[in-house]
């Protein structure tokens, strides 16, 4: 959704990775899947969480165990630490298969909408 500042992306990659950790699923040496995920507060509470920062499944990773496979690394490291896994499935992109995946692997909280000319910022 909207374009893209690839400074920008570079940053929060950069960020994610000094501040948490960058779950990579590869296919020979080709990354296929990754998720980003670091410990943040809400601008409510001083409770915490492991949060995904970032989420992406290649096109032909998609039908794998890929993401699967990283969605139970963090739930470990979340365990292991003691704190809820927060995960958020945003976009305009297959929002009903991705939705019904999501409220497979946890309880559903929220809802995400967008109003206005969406005409230049959604993909669809």
């Amino acid at each position: 959704m909207g374009s893209i500042n690839v400074a920008k992306v570079e940053r929060h990659v950069r960020t994610t990775l000094q501040q948490g950790v960058i779950l990579v699923i590869e296919d020979g040496s080709l990354p296929r899947a990754v998720m980003g995920l670091k410990i943040s507060d809400f601008w409510w509470s001083d409770d915490k969480a492991l949060m995904d920062a970032f989420t992406y499944v290649a096109p032909e990773a998609r039908k794998t165990r890929a993401f699967r496979m990283m969605v139970n690394e963090a739930k470990k490291m979340a365990s292991q630490a003691g704190l809820p896994l927060l995960m958020a499935n945003f976009g305009p992109v297959d929002e009903d298969r991705k939705s019904k995946l999501f409220k497979r692997l946890g309880r559903q909280l929220g809802t995400t909408i967008i109003t206005g000319d969406t005409s230049k910022f959604l993909w669809k």
